[in-house]
C-alpha cells in the first residue's frame, strides 16, 4: 500500500525514483537533474549556464525578495553569476491591485540589486490557492571556465562552513507564531528575529562570489529544507562518500537554540537558507578563510573513504540525522513549552 505523501519535499528515496524516468539525451546537460545538486548545469556552444527552480510556499511576505534570494543561492552554488528571472505568480481569489503591485514592485527592485534581467512569467488569480504562491526561476552564467560540480568531491575534501544555520527557519518560527512568543519575548526582540531574512539575510551571493578565484574550490551547497544535516548528506550521496561533522563547530544563533527547546525541534534539521557549506581541497582552506574571515566561516569536517555519515557530538560519535521532512513543519504544530521546561 502506497504511503500518504506528509507535508514539504518528496522523500529523497521517491524523487530519487521518479528523476529516473527523466529524459536526458541532451548532450548539452552537463550537470543533471539529482538529489543533492542545486541546478542543473549546460554548455550551449562555449557558455555554461545554470538553471534552477523554486517555490515560495512557508513564507508569504516579501516574497518576491525571498523568491530572488533562494533562486540566486542555486545558480551561485554552481560558480554561476545570476542573469536571468522568469517567474510564476498565483494569487487568491479576492487578491487586490496594491497587492500585486506591491509584489511587483519588490521583484523589479530584487532584480535590480543582482543585476538580474526579468525575461518574462506569468501571474494569475485562482482560486486554487489560498495564499500568494511565486514559482521563480534562474539562469545563471559561469564565472570560471568549469562549474562547480559536487560530484567532483573525494575522500579528503575539507567541509567549512559560512554563516549560522537555520536563520531562516528561526525567522519564520518568529512569524509564525508571533502571539505566543510575546508572553516570553518583548516587540522589538520578535522583530529582529523576524527580520533575520534580511539581516544577516539568507542569500549567499556575498560570500559565493568571494570564492570563486580559488582554484582548489570543490563544491558549493545551499542547504535549504531538512537543514544542514539534510545537505551535508545530500552532498556524502552525489559523492559517494562518507563523511564526519564536528557539530560543536556547526555556529547556531542563541534565538535557535531558545525555539528549539520551545518548539521541540533539532536545528541541524531546520530550514537553513543563509548558511553556505563549502567543499574545497585541504590546502585551500586557508585561502578560503582568508577570503571570507574568520568570524565568518569555520571548518566542520572532511569527507571520507567509508560511507558512515557521522557526527561527533560532545565527544562522541554518532549517525547525523536525516530530516526528510524539514524540521519547521512539526515546529510550527508543536505546543510551546513553558519558561520552566527550559
Amino acid at each position: 500500500m502506497k504511503q500518504q505523501l506528509r507535508q514539504g519535499k518528496l522523500p529523497t528515496v521517491l524523487l530519487r525514483k521518479l528523476i529516473q524516468f527523466l529524459p536526458v539525451a541532451d548532450r548539452s546537460l552537463i550537470i543533471p537533474p539529482g538529489v543533492g545538486l542545486d541546478a542543473a548545469g549546460l554548455e550551449i556552444g562555449n557558455r555554461l549556464i545554470a538553471v534552477t527552480t523554486d517555490p515560495i510556499t512557508f513564507a508569504t511576505d516579501n516574497i518576491a525578495a525571498y523568491s530572488v534570494a533562494v533562486n540566486v543561492n542555486d545558480v551561485a552554488c554552481l560558480g554561476c553569476h545570476p542573469r536571468w528571472y522568469s517567474g510564476v505568480l498565483m494569487l487568491p481569489y479576492g487578491s487586490s491591485e496594491t497587492l500585486v503591485e506591491n509584489i511587483w514592485t519588490e521583484l523589479a527592485r530584487e532584480l535590480q540589486r543582482y543585476g538580474i534581467t526579468s525575461v518574462g512569467g506569468h501571474v494569475e488569480v485562482t482560486k486554487a490557492v489560498n495564499v500568494p504562491i511565486l514559482v521563480g526561476q534562474i539562469i545563471g552564467e559561469a564565472v570560471r571556465d568549469e562549474l562547480l560540480d559536487a560530484r567532483n568531491i573525494s575522500p579528503g575534501d575539507q567541509i567549512l562552513l559560512c554563516q549560522a544555520i537555520a536563520v531562516e527557519g528561526t525567522s519564520l518560527l518568529a512569524q509564525k507564531r508571533a502571539s505566543e512568543l510575546s508572553s516570553i519575548l518583548d516587540v522589538d526582540n520578535i522583530n529582529k528575529i523576524q527580520n533575520f531574512l534580511w539581516n544577516p539575510g539568507i542569500c549567499i551571493w556575498p560570500y559565493a562570489e568571494k570564492l570563486f578565484s580559488i582554484p582548489d574550490l570543490v563544491a558549493l551547497h545551499d542547504p535549504t529544507e531538512g537543514g544542514i544535516a539534510t545537505a551535508l548528506h545530500e552532498l556524502a550521496d552525489v559523492a559517494g562518500c562518507g563523511l564526519v561533522v564536528d557539530c560543536e563547530k556547526i555556529s547556531v544563533l542563541p534565538e535557535t537554540k531558545q525555539f528549539s527547546q520551545l518548539f521541540n525541534f533539532d536545528p541541524l534539521g531546520l530550514l537553513a537558507s543563509g548558511s553556505l557549506i563549502i567543499v574545497c581541497k585541504p590546502k585551500a582552506v586557508d585561502q578560503v578563510i582568508q577570503q571570507l574571515g574568520a568570524n565568518q566561516v569555520m571548518p566542520i569536517g572532511a569527507f571520507t573513504n567509508e560511507q558512515h555519515r557521522n557526527m561527533n557530538f560532545r565527544g562522541e560519535i554518532k549517525d547525523l540525522p536525516r530530516y526528510d521532512q524539514d524540521e519547521l513543519i512539526p515546529a510550527l504544530q508543536h505546543k510551546m513549552r513553558t519558561i520552566k521546561s527550559l
